[in-house]
């Protein structure tokens, strides 16, 4: 079955087509852009994966979204252009979260991983991860508030931007590092492909969206 998996809940717009073939989940074309916006970005990104990898849309068997934590906007753009496409191809829609994305990756190479995303406001997302499977809760605190088990690998653009505090808590590999990028093959690593309804495709609400904070302290509009 071919994965076409889209993920744009970070400022990278990612979009990676897979075979999935029992246990085995084979890469067939990866294609991320940080130039502009998902709404401009995503769709030629899903038909440019597509080109490479010499498949098309009605081929594909599965849709996979990652829902956030993140950026809500990129997350809405990307649910609702795989809802499109799905509706177009009729391929199932699957989705997944962008810290288990984020840290599958790194999960080749430490059995304990702490996935750290930028939240703004003083804060990350984040959530550790470990090889045998277990998994903490999604936090969205001040990064000195994070108490991860042992002393895991620290991932992600939270993990750059805070190193200072984050460093005592784990090892952070170099701010160049492409373990710090949420990549769609992180989703196709991670998700387990459960098939979801269309409605199901809305982000993990970890805390109030921006917008959602400016509209509670300006209730009038007011300029």
């Amino acid at each position: 079955m071919l994965i076409l998996a889209l993920d744009a809940s970070t400022p990278v717009t990612t979009v990676t087509l897979a075979r999935v073939d029992g246990g085995g989940r084979e890469i067939l074309a990866e294609v991320s852009v940080t130039a502009r916006g998902a709404s401009e970005t995503l769709l030629p990104a899903v038909h440019a994966a597509l080109d490479i990898a010499g498949e098309d849309l009605l081929s594909v068997g599965r849709l996979l979204v990652g829902v956030g934590p993140g950026t809500f906007t990129g997350i809405r753009i990307a649910a609702a252009t795989a809802r499109a496409l799905s509706l177009g191809s009729g391929a199932a829609l699957s989705k997944n979260s962008t810290l288990a994305a984020l840290a599958a990756p790194a999960l080749s190479y430490e059995p304990d991983v702490l996935a750290v995303i930028d939240a703004r406001r003083g804060q990350v997302f984040a959530q550790w991860f470990s090889t045998n499977g277990a998994a903490s809760g999604i936090s969205c605190v001040e990064p000195e508030g994070l108490s991860p088990e042992g002393s895991p690998l620290v991932v992600g653009d939270g993990a750059t931007r805070y190193r200072h505090a984050l460093s005592p808590m784990g090892r952070i590999p170099p701010d160049d590092s492409p373990l710090h990028r949420v990549t769609a093959t992180g989703h196709v690593l991670s998700g387990d492909l459960a098939p979801v309804r269309s409605e199901a495709l809305v982000p993990i609400y970890v805390r109030e969206p921006d917008a959602e904070v400016r509209r509670d302290l300006n209730p009038w509009g007011l300029r």
